[in-house]
Parts: structure tokens; sequence; C-alpha cells
């Protein structure tokens, strides 16, 4: 969770559940990791949707603070008769890459902003590749 600002897990089997995480997610300003479960029906016989179906617990349902990151990394790692889903970590106070970074100050996606070399050097750095 090192470095993210949103970080969530959902379970393909509540979909309801999953989509409002996934928007959320959408809009969150930063950094956002959302983990989904989805089991294999073909192949993986022991973590298909019945084991998942009987250990998955909400966060929400169970109060958690999706700001306190020791709780979070806590209930993240919980792998056992309870496997929890939800909103894990948000910080919504944190500087965004686009923010931090004065490059990016310009505007608009960095494959439009000027290569900052005059004619000449670029000519003469694509005829040494050439």
């Amino acid at each position: 969770m090192n470095g993210a600002t949103f970080v969530a897990r959902g379970y393909s089997g509540d979909g309801k559940h999953l989509v409002a995480l996934m928007k959320k997610a959408i809009r969150h300003k930063g950094f956002a990791l959302i983990d989904i479960f989805s089991p294999c029906v073909t192949y993986n016989h022991d973590n298909d949707y019945p084991f998942f179906r009987e250990r998955i617990k909400k966060l929400e349902d169970e109060g958690h603070d999706p700001s306190d990151w020791k709780s979070a990394c806590e209930k993240a790692l919980m792998w056992d008769d309870t496997i929890y889903t939800g909103l894990f970590l948000q910080i919504k106070d944190a500087p965004t890459l686009d923010q931090q970074e004065p490059v990016l100050d310009d505007g608009g996606p960095l494959a439009r902003h000027p290569l900052g070399l005059t004619k000449e050097p670029a000519e003469r750095i694509f005829k040494r590749m050439m």
C-alpha cells in the first residue's frame, strides 16, 4: 500500500459492491489500487465461489476507518475464516503526482510537450541513431 492513496478489494461475486468501489476509485484524486477476487471456475477447485462466499466480509459493515493506515494493513493481510473486501485506505489530502512534478505544471500530456532540443542537435542525434 506504500504510495497508494486509495486501496480497496472487491469480489466478482458481489457486482454492486465492486462497481461502487470502482466508481470511488475513478473519482479519487491520486493513485488508486483495487484488488479483485475472481475465482477461476475451471481450474481452481479450492478457492471457488463457495469458499469466498462464506468468508467475505465487507469493511463497511465492520465500521472500518479508511483513514487508519495501520488498521488497513492489518485487515488487508487477513486470510483465514474472514477475508475483507471494501475500502481499506483513502487519503484525501495527499498531493497527487501532477501537483508534485513541476514538469506537469504546463498542463496537457507529456507526449505533447516540446522536446527541449533545437532542430540542429535533434538532427545530429537522429543521424547517429540511423
